[in-house]
Parts: structure tokens; sequence; C-alpha cells
């Protein structure tokens, strides 16, 4: 088994889901992993759960402890990396193999994406536009499509136990008012004009924004009343807001990064067995019948009004995100990885 390095791009604690899961299925399945925080704390290496470590001094680690742990387990070193401009910092791993994983299409990483394809020995990303780029592109490299999943850990596939309702939290609406709701990012790629335009259609509804501010404002008072937008929240309460809502949004604005997008939310969504609406994303017409797309926002629209009177079928919705786990995906890395 072999060591797995995650360079330090993102906190543990912000929960970008893909590597998280990624770096955990790695670690269950025998290999010792280090994600490294941006973080320096007293406590400089945590053991989460068996075989993965947070690391909250990186210079330090890489100094000292990285060389310690190579020489005792005379294991290989892969590095996982997400973050196209770390590519100038990933030797001093001394790493025997890297892997590059596109998750976005983000134009501010592209001046990096080229140099960081050279040096990784595969890339993998995470949607079929990436793919075909890619693919294009780079047409001597090894590609691998390898999208997102679920993750089962958060019980959104378990039903409720035989007369016990689930908890409501306590800044929703009282039972009885359905709930169109987000859980993600309110970040520049949704469409808050949209949003203001479903809740003024459906004024019965609570429109629900759950998520934090990334890149832009949220402004109380700018749209209709039944907006409510209640922040972030700690994930391992998302689940009960989830099974809360009537229908599942993912209210995203059509740009390069969004059209490139496979989003998390929606296996998560489907794993709770909750009718899901999307805007008309590539990655979100996969999941058809699953993922009702509205092309426009009358379409998008419709489709919500349709699914708080018709929500559907929510065994095969469940059924679909079981078949789509992280071990899932994890399963398609191993067979990527075996040459190293």
């Amino acid at each position: 088994m072999g060591i797995i390095v995650y360079p330090p791009t993102i906190d543990w604690s912000w929960m970008m889901q893909r590597p998280q899961q990624l770096m955990k299925q790695f670690a269950r399945s025998g290999h010792r992993v280090f994600y490294c925080n941006k973080t320096v704390s007293a406590r400089p290496v945590e053991e989460t759960e068996p075989g993965l470590f947070i690391v909250h001094d990186h210079e330090a680690w890489v100094r000292e402890e990285l060389p310690r742990i190579r020489k005792e387990t005379g294991g290989n070193v892969g590095v996982w990396c997400t973050f196209p401009k770390l590519h100038s910092t990933l030797a001093r791993y001394q790493p025997d193999w890297i892997v590059y994983d596109c998750v976005d299409d983000f134009p501010e990483w592209l001046p990096y994406e080229r140099e960081m394809v050279r040096m990784a020995d595969i890339v993998v990303c995470t949607a079929e536009r990436l793919y075909r780029r890619l693919s294009r592109q780079y047409p001597g490299k090894r590609i691998e499509l390898v999208r997102n999943a679920y993750d089962p850990d958060m019980g959104l596939h378990l039903p409720p136990l035989p007369g016990v309702e689930p908890p409501l939290p306590p800044d929703l609406p009282d039972r009885g008012t359905p709930i169109a709701g987000y859980v993600g990012a309110w970040a520049p790629w949704i469409d808050e004009p949209l949003l203001y335009r479903l809740a003024a259609a459906v004024p019965e509804a609570e429109i629900v924004v759950i998520g934090a501010e990334f890149g832009r404002r949220f402004h109380p008072g700018r749209g209709p009343d039944n907006i409510r937008y209640l922040g972030m929240k700690p994930h391992d309460e998302l689940a009960a807001y989830i099974r809360a809502f009537s229908v599942c949004l993912i209210p995203f604005r059509l740009t390069p990064v969004t059209l490139a997008t496979n989003p998390v939310k929606a296996y998560e969504y489907l794993a709770s067995g909750k009718p899901v609406v999307a805007t008309d994303m590539p990655e979100c017409r996969m999941f058809a019948p699953l993922v009702d797309t509205g092309r426009t926002p009358e379409e998008f629209i419709t489709h919500v009004r349709r699914r708080l009177r018709e929500p559907g079928d929510a065994w095969a919705r469940t059924a679909f995100a079981l078949e789509n786990t992280w071990a899932h995906r994890f399963r398609q890395v191993e067979r990527i990885l075996p040459a190293f």
C-alpha cells in the first residue's frame, strides 16, 4: 500500500466533497493518506479515521515527517492534485506518480493547466465536456472520466424509522409548508433572478437557500418575501434540511463553468428520493428522467410546480444514488492506477 498526498488546496473543514471523499476511499482501502490543510495549529497532524491524516503544519510535515514516513514504510508516494497552479510545488514530495483531477473549468486556472497536465501521469475529470476538451487539447495524455458521487455516510438514502417523524430544523417553516430548496455556495453562477421569478410563481412555497456566500453577497429583501437565506450549515446537518425539502433545486446560470459541472448535490438530492429540478446543464440532462431540467425559466418553474404536486418515483432516485457512490468511483480509480 502507498502514501497518498493531497497538497494544500482547500481546508478540510470547507467540505470540498470530491477530494475529501476520494481521500477517504484511499484510506479505507489501506493506503496512508495525508490531506494537507493550509492551517497551522498546535496539533500538527490529526488522524480523523484509520489511515486518514489531516496535516495542519504542511511545511514542517514535508520537511521532517514525509521523509521519515517514506523510509519507514518503503511505500510509493502518490500526489492527487485538483489545483493546477500547484504544479511547480509538487516535486518537493518526490512523487512516484501524480494524478491531476480536473474538477472545474475556471478560466483563471487555464494558464497553469498545460504544465500541470504535462507533469501528471494521468488526468481525471468530472464531466463529459471536460473530458472532450482535455482529450482534444492533450491527445498524448491518458484522460479518464470519473464523475462525482454520493456519500452514504450522509444517510440520506435511509428511510425514516416507522412511526418516527424526522426532526425539523428550527429555522425552516412549519411542517405543511412546501419548500423548494437549494444547498450549495451562494456563488456568481447562481441564477438569482430565476429564484425570484420562482418565488413569485409559487407564493404558497418557501424558497430556501443554504450555503456560504462565495464571491457574492445575498441581499435580504431584494426578492419576494418567501425567499429565505439560511447561510452556511455544518455538513452533518445538511441531511435534515434536504429531507425537509419538497423539491430540490440546482438553479445554475449556464456559463462555461457550469456547462462543465457534474454537481455533487444532484447525487445527494437523489439519494433522499426527493424530486430535483435543474437548469439545462449537460451533466444534469444525463440524469433524466430522475432530474427535470428546464431549458427556459418558464420550463424550470413549470417543473417545480408539477413536482410540488406530483413528486414522482422516490425509490428510483435513491436506487440511482446508491449505484453511484464514492466507493463506486474509487473502484474506477483503482483500475486506473495499478500500473503505478
